[in-house]
């Protein structure tokens, strides 16, 4: 058997695929580390000192324990050739897809069994295990939001132009989206949004007739009216955002008008790293949906700005990722799981500078969490194996199937 002889233009190719997914890595990283030094001089408190011998207590350590786990995973996964490992060709029944997709359901169901769940703030959305002195928390839905991304663009990919059938290709796939958008929204309605959202865009990316798709706004409709609108607290947030946090609807919008005032405050040069006062229990989830706010104020428009630089180069990667993806299936799992973090990334945005109603939705590879930070860096990792394949040609039954 003869090595493969590369011409001038596939050895470029290469090249050019190695370096989108140094590049992709390296943003990533940064993202990463941002987060944790961020999440750190957030979680600081008066009234707590760290003592190292409790380390899995606090928090904001826990986050920085997270990072290198996560860079392991992200590097590990990004190895994996997603052709072969993430999807079987001819046997997509049996692919890991698929197995991850049910077990994500099987999970959602089982959080909302009273004993099972652990209820935080009002909600039944965590697992909680006791690993000796260690506590460790997992959220279905952070499970179920990366299978289901993943599960669409192989479907998709490999049904072709077969989804454009309603029957026998977009219903299959919309009845998967909506058990697992229903079980989420049930006690997590942003993150039942964003999935639903992002599953969305991959059906229409992959081939789905538009009209098939608006079928699902009646349904977005009553979603919305039976668990925002006949529910008390989501509404009188929807509310307070409509009226500015005045008036009676000040207490609500509470969350909302520090994380502004946290921001006014920073200025173009913040206060200073770790110098923050608004973090002293006056942002409530200064670490997690708010930590962008404690940003804000200690490092003022120039970190903003960091933040978003380092958002935007991530998609304009993963753009060309997409552009120069070998198949069908690579370009899916881009818009796929780019469009998921890009969408979650805007919303976290929106609500912490006011634009959008408060919801607790974190910022990726940003906010604290441990089990949320590996999954995303897992998903991560299959945007940097589809650029690591770029200019070695596709790979068999899933090479554009069906153009």
């Amino acid at each position: 058997m003869y090595p493969q002889v590369l011409t001038s233009h596939e050895s470029a190719a290469v090249a050019a695929e190695s370096s989108l997914g140094a590049y992709l890595t390296v943003i990533i990283s940064a993202l990463l580390c941002f987060g944790a030094l961020m999440v750190f001089s957030a979680g600081a408190s008066l009234d707590q000192q760290l003592d190292w011998r409790r380390f899995w207590e606090f928090s904001t350590l826990r986050r920085i324990a997270f990072v290198p786990l996560a860079w392991l995973v992200l590097v590990g996964v990004s190895r994996i050739d997603y052709r072969r490992r993430l999807v079987f060709a001819r046997r997509f029944w049996l692919s890991p897809v698929v197995w991850m997709t049910a077990l994500s359901l099987a999970l959602l169901v089982l959080v909302l069994v009273p004993g099972l769940g652990t209820a935080k703030n009002n909600s039944l959305r965590w697992f909680t295990f006791h690993l000796g002195p260690a506590e460790l928390t997992f959220q279905p839905s952070e499970l179920a939001k990366w299978s289901l991304a993943m599960f669409l663009a192989a479907y998709a990919a490999l049904r072709g132009e077969k989804i454009r059938n309603f029957a026998g290709g977009f219903l299959p796939a919309c009845g998967v989206l909506l058990a697992v958008v229903g079980l989420i929204g049930k006690e997590d309605f942003g993150t039942a949004a964003l999935v639903g959202a992002a599953g969305a865009m991959v059906l229409l990316v992959g081939g789905a007739r538009w009209w098939h798709l608006v079928l699902l706004i009646p349904i977005a409709a009553a979603a919305f009216y039976v668990l925002v609108y006949c529910n008390e607290y989501r509404w009188q947030r929807v509310q307070a955002y409509w009226q500015g946090g005045q008036g009676d609807t000040q207490a609500t919008a509470y969350q909302a008008n520090q994380s502004l005032i946290a921001i006014g405050s920073g200025g173009l040069w913040g206060t200073g790293l770790g110098r923050g006062t608004m973090k002293l229990g006056w942002v409530p989830e200064d670490t997690t949906d708010f930590v962008f706010a404690i940003i804000a104020e200690e490092l003022g428009f120039v970190g903003c700005a960091l933040v978003v630089a380092l958002f935007v180069a991530f998609l304009l990667c993963s753009m060309q990722i997409f552009r120069r993806a070998p198949d069908r299936l690579g370009r899916l799992l881009v818009v796929a799981i780019a469009g998921t973090i890009g969408a979650q990334a805007l919303m976290n945005l929106a609500v912490v500078t006011g634009l959008a109603p408060t919801k607790g939705i974190a910022l990726p590879f940003i906010s604290a969490g441990g089990t949320g930070l590996v999954l995303t860096a897992m998903a991560a990792g299959v945007l940097v194996n589809v650029a690591r394949q770029q200019g070695r040609g596709a790979g068999g039954y899933l090479a554009d199937r069906n153009g």
